[in-house]
């Protein structure tokens, strides 16, 4: 396995139901069935479905990470296929899966990191407002890495490196620095905003054996090891997108 392959492997839950592109739910569970036979379908993880969707979803996709919003959420029982809960507030009763606690951005930090169990990062939105800036990004890497918790992000990481977004009005991050940044904040570094906020196509190379990222570099047994166990995944309506931005750059072949 060369290191983007190991860098790319199920690191994208499929999000269609969710904005921008908002398709209706038969459409999205088409298209991320249509996706697993993709050639790129090694980069497909779990789709992205709200807990009050679940009784309609027919047939259920394969791998799920649950949505969860709300407090005192009571969960019914939960087919196998639910791999991992996406919490926006708290649950009523604990469960064995995984859960990923998202975190406002905004709040401080370290009183709402939990003790337990991963965290969620949203890295965008629709208005300017929604994206939070590098040292934001960072500081909950930081604190991330230091509790050892896994990571998830959301939401405005379509595309590889930062870019300015006509639709939204802001310069939008972008997954190649947000991931790298998350290694490096997992393998002890501390200054990353700049790296998160300025990085761009050439500053990143991936060979057989290292992914290297500006003024960091990652063996591939790292990148294996980081991605298993603390740097999840990110949640993307679009499958296609980041594959065919990483194609037209020359980090992957076209298919």
């Amino acid at each position: 396995m060369s290191a983007i392959n190991a860098f790319l492997d199920g690191i994208l839950d499929y999000a269609g139901l969710f904005p921008p592109a908002r398709l209706d739910l038969p459409t999205a569970l088409g298209n991320y069935d249509f996706y697993h036979r993709h050639p790129r379908a090694s980069v497909l993880a779990r789709f992205v479905l709200p807990l009050d969707l679940l009784s309609q979803a027919e047939p259920l996709p394969a791998r799920i990470a649950l949505i969860c919003r709300g407090e005192g959420i009571h969960l019914p029982d939960l087919p196998p296929q639910v791999e991992a809960l996406e919490v926006a507030g708290s649950l009523s009763t604990s469960t064995g899966l995984p859960v990923f606690h998202e975190i406002d951005w905004r709040g401080s930090l370290t009183n709402h990191f939990p003790t337990a169990g991963g965290v969620k990062l949203r890295t965008g939105g629709l208005t300017p407002d929604t994206i939070p800036p590098p040292d934001a990004v960072e500081s909950f890497l930081l604190e991330a890495a230091r509790r050892a918790l896994p990571i998830k992000f959301t939401a405005g990481l379509h595309g590889p490196v930062p870019h300015d977004d006509p639709q939204v009005g802001a310069r939008l991050h972008g997954f190649l620095n947000v991931f790298a940044a998350a290694f490096a904040a997992y393998s002890g570094e501390t200054n990353l905003a700049g790296f998160i906020a300025a990085a761009s196509w050439g500053d990143f190379q991936f060979t057989d054996t290292h992914f290297h990222a500006g003024p960091f570099s990652f063996t591939l047994d790292e990148i294996v090891t980081l991605r298993r166990k603390f740097v999840i995944s990110f949640g993307s309506c679009s499958f296609l997108e980041p594959i065919e931005h990483l194609e037209r750059h020359g980090f992957l072949p076209s298919e």
